[in-house]
């Protein structure tokens, strides 16, 4: 398996070009169909883009929970990607690749409750921050 990273830029009309490189080394051939899956964590109106996105020609799919699948990562793995070795992880399948992400805390949140941190202007890190201490504010 090879990892090939590519920078590129949005033009004008929000349009991504993919290098011919990686086209090559996907077997991909004019006007065949691409998928773009990219993790994004919401909260309220507030969106953040992890900007870690995979591209396929299959179907990426987001692996649901089962109570009996088990999943084991090496702590060293986890800290390379600055993920807390306690974290709830979300992972997103597709042809030939498994990304692994930190799950976002405010997904466990209530909808109302979430708008209601909107409106009173609490930056959802700072709920996050919160819910990662079990609620205490003082770190103890």
């Amino acid at each position: 398996m090879k990892i090939i990273e590519f920078q590129s830029t949005l033009d004008r009309k929000g349009r991504l070009t993919i290098p011919p490189q990686l086209s090559r080394e996907m077997g991909l051939a004019a006007g065949d169909t691409v998928k773009l899956a990219c993790a994004i964590g919401c909260a309220g109106s507030r969106c953040s883009a992890f900007k870690e996105c995979v591209l396929t020609s299959g179907s990426p799919a987001v692996c649901r929970d089962n109570e009996d699948a088990e999943l084991t990562l090496p702590h060293e793995l986890l800290e390379a990607a600055d993920i807390p070795v306690d974290s709830d992880l979300e992972i997103i399948c597709g042809d030939g690749a498994v990304v692994i992400l930190e799950a976002d805390l405010l997904d466990a949140l209530p909808d109302d409750l979430r708008e209601l941190f909107d409106e009173l202007g609490i930056h959802p890190d700072t709920v996050r921050e919160v819910m990662r201490k079990g609620g205490d504010t003082d770190g103890r």
